[in-house]
């Protein structure tokens, strides 16, 4: 006798299947640009931007205390973790086309083929 929480588990297991299949298919039609997920020279960029901003005195987006540190990269890396920034990554193709992506989609992106940041 299954249970519901097998139940749900198993349709998420499906709905997420679906969801990277799909994916899949819009990489390989192009319609999504390769890799499919943050890079961590974007990463690295994006902290480290962000954490310079803050070391000048920009305002964080998260409250320090809660963190319990007050370290530029330690609130950046937070922020970035929390989807909280609005940055966008300018990727160049290999035909020299430019395209830009939200950080947040980014984001979404590498959630979906786990990639733990």
């Amino acid at each position: 006798m299954a249970s519901s929480n097998q139940t749900s588990n198993s349709l998420l297991k499906e709905d997420t299947l679906a969801s990277v299949l799909k994916t899949l298919d819009d990489l390989i039609s192009g319609r999504l640009v390769y890799p499919p997920r943050i890079t961590k020279y974007e990463l690295a960029r994006i902290i480290a931007a962000r954490a310079k901003q803050l070391s000048m005195g920009a305002q964080p987006l998260v409250n320090p205390q809660e963190l319990g540190t007050y370290d530029p990269i330690d609130i950046a890396l937070e922020e970035v973790r929390r989807g909280l920034l609005p940055f966008i990554i300018v990727r160049t193709l290999p035909n020299g086309r430019h395209i830009r992506i939200k950080l947040k989609d980014l984001l979404d992106l590498s959630e979906k083929f786990d990639v733990k940041l």
